[in-house]
């Protein structure tokens, strides 16, 4: 790596999507995850696609019963909510609605990839290094099949087209592995369960955007070895989703103060 490299001054050896779209999304975040290292906790529903999505894996590995998944699902669910009890503000209600659904989140999944086949791996991790940046993009695939690599997606609101911050994410697996890319929206309410896969177009144009954000993050970064200077660039949109943790909100305050 080269000796001019601004990132080594933050401890950052990598980017991935998500940090190239927090940026782009709310700059102030990048800051507040990336620079002062304030790691998100999530919520309820980010933690019933993150159970969804270990339980599916390992569904293509072993032989087990739906209801057997069912409730390693939601005894890995449970324990996400008693872990971030004592650190973040819970919405109980959501809570207990994403628990309720979350039986026909897994049956809907497994379902769906077990007549899919076995996949040539999960959680493959990738990485796609551009010629201008001194670091890479990392990344973790869900599943890999032959040509093409899949993103689980679990959501009670079905999207009309792919949101762009998707497209990215995909497009920086599809890229490093020179692959085709779907995005998989496993759409479960209280009235229908199913999986609606959407493919991802126009990779190379997503990809150009990854690589001029993460340019753009490089210079920002080379600004100042400052912390505090790079945040006063920025002040925080506390209106924004991202800011949904009331904790995190407090503590943005006194950065921002």
């Amino acid at each position: 790596m080269s000796s001019n490299n601004p990132f080594n001054q933050f401890d950052i050896e990598h980017l991935s999507a998500s940090s190239i779209n927090t940026y782009i999304l709310e700059p102030a975040m990048f800051v507040f995850r990336y620079l002062h290292k304030f790691k998100g906790t999530g919520n309820p529903a980010m933690w019933r696609g993150t159970t969804v999505d270990e339980i599916t894996g390992n569904s293509l590995e072993e032989n087990k019963s739906i209801d057997i998944l069912i409730q390693e699902a939601l005894s890995r669910y449970d324990g996400l909510y008693h872990y971030y009890l004592d650190k973040i503000d819970i919405d109980t209600k959501k809570y207990e609605k994403e628990r309720n659904l979350l039986p026909l989140y897994v049956e809907t999944a497994v379902k769906f990839y077990r007549e899919l086949g076995k996949p040539v791996s999960y959680q493959k991790k990738v990485s796609l290094q551009f010629e201008d940046l001194p670091i890479p993009i990392i990344g973790f695939i869900d599943l890999q099949y032959e040509g093409t690599v899949r993103d689980i997606k679990t959501v009670q609101r079905l999207p009309s087209d792919i949101p762009p911050s998707v497209c990215r994410q995909l497009s920086v697996y599809a890229k490093a592995e020179d692959s085709n890319a779907l995005v998989d929206y496993v759409h479960v309410t209280s009235k229908k369960a199913e999986v609606v896969t959407m493919p991802v177009n126009n990779i190379d144009e997503h990809i150009a955007v990854v690589k001029k954000v993460a340019i753009n993050i490089m210079n920002l970064l080379s600004y100042s070895n400052d912390i505090n200077q790079i945040a006063n660039l920025f002040y925080p949109n506390y209106d924004h989703f991202m800011w949904n943790n009331p904790i995190e909100v407090e503590e943005a305050k006194k950065i921002w103060s």
